[in-house]
């Protein structure tokens, strides 16, 4: 037997069909198993998404979502639909991801064969190495739009690819050109997903000049076709660029990450040139560098596989002239350029458009090794037992890095666990195990107080009323007594006070602490008042008695009830030092709890802490306290028709 005959039965892989369902479902437990351990909570951006993606449900029609740096809409309506059909819930908002994900594999799967022929063995060994790497799980199992991109655009890639002989007549007609209108149809969907998806017609631009000087014939048949489709693309993504361009800020990503771009427009070349050194690098060197998306700095791969890798895009050089390889080596330069010329260098996110194109490189160095054996040994049974083990080795060590890094040390990660709220979703855990709490109040970060209750939400499969404050300097109360702290953030020595006079630890574990509120604390206000037509009362307060010198601290503590449910949904309180004419010398305002999450019967300790000026003269000073809606400036009154309320005065005296 020949090499060239050996060459021409490669192995070949029975009932591909089946070895696909297997990889599918191997993909699915990947994707679908312990989602609410990996990632431990949720992500800012996905938060901030829901809310997108709720209103969109609610009947917002957006063309363009100017929030967040810009969003592309088409996904977020996908996702609305989702929502729509399984809830507002962890379902409801990760299965879409994971759908696509796996979509991801088995149409990287059918484009491998187009490129590759009719031998599924390099398809194959793609699906499965997409199905257990940590790139492209982490997408999956991440509710962004960003995965939303690679199944658009493999169908529009598998829609246009050239078949190796001319097409039939049958072919040519109008079935033959429906395909192009609908691979149109799905770069205008990408396009309208993620920022990424505007690689996508460079790419086949890219490409139809790799076929005008290497395969002209090709090229002379399918070049109207690519316009075609790139022209529909751009016709029905048009009113979009233009909301876009009317839009101030539309473009705010490039200012945020673009930062290389502007340089090199400026002519710097160097920040250009460290990007591009770095995402060159991300394979096996160092890949994205940061914790929200990457261990940081892990390479999309090992040694082994990444050696696979580069022989894979070696043997493409050397057979530049053959359609698939030229195809892979133009959408792996362009689907890495957005990181050449951004930040962070080696981001997954701004070179997710050449992920498909990476493992299918590492697949087919893999296979070339196979094919040497077989051209040398001249034994097909040996080909294919040694294309099966080194498969079956790659692909099990890929899955068993995955489980370590993913699941083990990303999900572990301290600063993972904080940026993804993994403490509160262990609160919504300790809720649910215990159905008998109706109310709570939670102190967590000054800067998740709106974000933080809607993660909450979503873990929780049952309405509770939830009071949010910030724990650095509040403390709420719920109408049962119950207060929680999440490990975003630790209560300070001044609320640690007031817990150690007024409360009792019922429960405690490294993310969060639960106490109970059994008595109250502060001396009777003089005089007592009520704001927003009595909504806001204030019971209660703790203020400095004894004279005070310039330069000195002080610490007020005020307590409050919420007697109804307020008018505005964002109030902030003022505390200021008076001078004769009624002018503010010194003050402290504060937002620290979020009202629209306050119920009825909700009672919270607000602390307030300035320094008197070193310059202050002695004296008697005025102190008044107030609320505010810090959006318009607007003074929430009192029945009296006053906007603020005068507490005991503050006396200073000579250094």
């Amino acid at each position: 037997m020949t090499a060239s005959s050996i060459h021409n039965q490669k192995s070949t892989i029975r009932n591909p069909l089946w070895w696909m369902v297997g990889i599918l479902l191997l993909a699915a437990a990947f994707r679908f198993l312990a989602i609410d351990a990996a990632p431990p909570g949720w992500r800012d951006d996905e938060l901030i998404e829901v809310n997108m993606d709720r209103r969109i449900a609610d009947g917002w029609r957006p063309l363009f979502i100017t929030e967040a740096e810009g969003h592309e809409p088409f996904y977020h309506y996908l996702h609305a639909g989702t929502l729509l059909l399984f809830g507002d819930n962890i379902i409801g908002y990760k299965w879409l991801p994971m759908a696509f994900g796996l979509l991801t594999i088995a149409l990287s799967y059918a484009l491998a064969r187009k490129m590759f022929g009719a031998n599924a063995r390099v398809a194959l060994l793609t699906a499965a190495l997409l199905a257990v790497s940590f790139w492209p799980i982490m997408y999956a199992r991440f509710g962004l739009r960003h995965i939303g991109v690679l199944p658009l655009m493999l169908g529009a890639f598998y829609l246009l690819y050239p078949s190796p002989r001319p097409a039939s007549k049958r072919g040519e007609g109008v079935k033959g050109v429906g395909r192009f209108v609908l691979a149109g149809l799905l770069l205008a969907a990408a396009l309208m997903t993620y920022f990424a998806g505007r690689a996508l017609p460079i790419v086949l631009v890219g490409f139809l000049v790799y076929l005008l000087i290497f395969q002209r014939s090709i090229f002379k048949r399918v070049w109207w076709r690519y316009l075609l489709a790139i022209g529909i693309a751009a016709l029905i993504a048009l009113p979009m660029f233009i909301e876009i361009s009317r839009t101030p800020g539309g473009e705010k990503r490039t200012e945020v990450v673009g930062g290389p771009l502007i340089e090199l427009r400026k002519g710097n070349l160097r920040p250009a040139i460290d990007t591009t050194l770095g995402t060159l690098g991300m394979f096996t060197f160092a890949g994205d560098p940061e914790w929200l998306y990457n261990v940081e700095n892990r390479p999309v791969f090992d040694w082994l596989t990444g050696l696979f890798f580069y022989l894979g895009v070696l043997v493409c050089l050397i057979r530049l002239k053959r359609v698939g390889p030229g195809f892979a080596l133009v959408w792996l330069i362009v689907g890495i350029a957005p990181a050449f010329v951004s930040i962070p260098a080696a981001s997954f996110s701004h070179t997710i458009a050449a992920l498909p194109v990476v493992y299918l490189l590492a697949a087919y160095g893999i296979i070339e090794i196979v094919d040497k054996v077989a051209s040398r040994q001249g034994n097909k049974r040996l080909a294919l037992s040694t294309y099966l083990l080194v498969s079956l080795f790659v692909v099990g060590l890929g899955g068993w890095l995955t489980i370590r890094d993913y699941f083990g040390t990303w999900a572990n990660e301290y600063i993972v666990r904080f940026q993804y709220h993994a403490p509160t979703r262990e609160v919504a855990k300790w809720l649910n195990q215990n159905p008998g709490i109706t109310n709570i109040a939670v102190g967590t970060n000054p800067y998740q107080l709106v974000l933080d209750p809607l993660a909450l939400k979503l873990d929780l499969p049952r309405d509770i009323a939830v009071s949010w404050f910030n724990a650095e300097s509040a403390l709420a109360k719920s109408p049962d007594g119950l207060v929680a702290f999440t490990a975003l953030q630790a209560p300070t020595v001044e609320v640690r006070q007031i817990l150690s006079d007024t409360a009792q630890l019922q429960y405690r574990q490294p993310e969060f602490e639960v106490y109970l509120i059994v008595n109250q604390l502060g001396r009777p206000a003089s005089p007592a008042g009520a704001f927003d037509e009595g909504r806001l009362v204030l019971r209660s307060g703790d203020y400095p008695t004894m004279p005070v010198r310039p330069g000195g601290a002080l610490l007020w503590r005020t307590y409050w009830l919420v007697d109804q449910p307020l008018t505005q949904s964002r109030v902030k309180m003022f505390l200021h030092v008076l001078n004769g004419q009624g002018e503010v010398i010194v003050g402290d305002d504060r937002e620290d709890l979020n009202f629209a999450t306050l119920s009825q019967g909700v009672s919270f300790w607000q602390i307030s802490q300035l320094t008197v000026p070193n310059d202050l003269p002695p004296g008697q000073y005025q102190v008044e306290v107030g609320w505010y809606n810090p959006e318009t400036g607007e003074r929430l009154t009192r029945s009296d028709g006053s906007d603020r309320l005068l507490l005991a005065p503050l006396e200073v005296i000579a250094p």
